[in-house]
């Protein structure tokens, strides 16, 4: 899907309050070598989400020159499955009393950020919706034991990003999601309703899917920007662990120092909000100048993936 009138105008993110240093952490080696973080973080207390995304999302709006009589759309990400706090686009509205818009809730992973500008470009076909706004919460070690499902470390964290139809700030060219329901038996619940990787078959199966889909993304978002996969800029990319980015990237044949992938070697998986963070690390390190073009890439599970297309404008 190309867009024309679609721009991400503002973001930010905020990373668990609770420093826990991963060697307190009861973890197989395996897991620790597929991901060489120092620490995770959490929030030390679980209530307090919604006040902590109330202050995001009016962070966001002021990096973005929104008010809240600017915003007709709220939209929520809420990525878990046990006991996770629903919710996310009615605390986003909270933010900002007296406006008016359309809300809902949706959850698909690291690739939500995608979804979310999809959802936001076909609203933006009706005239009087200019700015929409998103509530990422990602409370995820709830359902894992001690910060991992075996496979992969995570950090809660929770963030907001915003979407005009204005010129100002970085214009869309491109959103591509894909679906595969092969994978969804690939992780399940187990007794204690626990996160687990139950299928080790469907996980290798899964990184040449990731491969192939993201190369085919790659050279449609490229052509929508009339330009070549070697001349892309910035790739910032969530595969829930450094190892599996890493090799995906390599498989690409794309250079990784021209990727956020340090990013990962710093902060444990963060769903939607890893690619909020690789954008800050692309921007603070010199990597995202103004006619930069990126490409920002998340998959949820497999079976989501999504690609969006970034002309940098500012």
């Amino acid at each position: 899907m190309k867009f024309d009138n679609l721009s991400l105008s503002g973001w930010s993110y905020n990373k668990g309050d609770k420093r826990i240093a991963v060697e307190e952490l009861n973890l197989p080696k395996t897991v620790l070598g597929r991901n060489p973080v120092p620490a995770t973080y959490v929030y030390s207390n679980e209530s307090d989400w919604d006040k902590v995304l109330i202050s995001e999302v009016r962070k966001t709006a002021e990096m973005a020159g929104l008010t809240g009589e600017d915003i007709q759309g709220f939209l929520g990400i809420h990525n878990g499955i046990d006991r996770h706090p629903e919710g996310a686009s009615p605390v986003t509205m909270e933010a900002f009393p007296g406006a008016e818009g359309f809300g809902f809730d949706f959850s698909l992973g690291c690739a939500s950020v995608t979804v979310a500008a999809q959802i936001a470009g076909t609203h933006f076909i009706h005239p009087e919706i200019e700015n929409i706004i998103v509530g990422s919460v990602q409370m995820t070690t709830q359902y894992t034991n001690n910060c991992s499902d075996g496979n992969c470390i995570f950090a809660d964290s929770i963030g907001a990003f915003a979407f005009s139809k204005a010129d100002h700030g970085n214009m869309i060219r491109y959103v591509e999601i894909s679906t595969n329901p092969y994978f969804r038996d690939m992780f399940v619940l187990n007794s204690d309703a626990k996160y687990q990787l139950a299928n080790l078959q469907k996980g290798k199966e899964l990184s040449a899917y990731m491969v192939k889909t993201f190369g085919t993304h790659m050279r449609k978002a490229c052509l929508a920007m009339k330009t070549y996969p070697k001349d892309i800029d910035f790739i910032a990319l969530s595969c829930s662990t450094y190892a599996a980015t890493k090799m995906v990237l390599e498989q690409m044949k794309f250079p990784l120092e021209k990727t956020g992938l340090k990013c990962l070697q710093e902060v444990p998986h963060m769903g939607t909000n890893d690619l909020l963070f690789q954008l800050n690390y692309g921007i603070e390190h010199g990597l995202i100048k103004k006619g930069s073009k990126i490409l920002v890439s998340g998959t949820s599970l497999g079976f989501s993936m999504g690609t969006m297309a970034i002309e940098w404008d500012v």
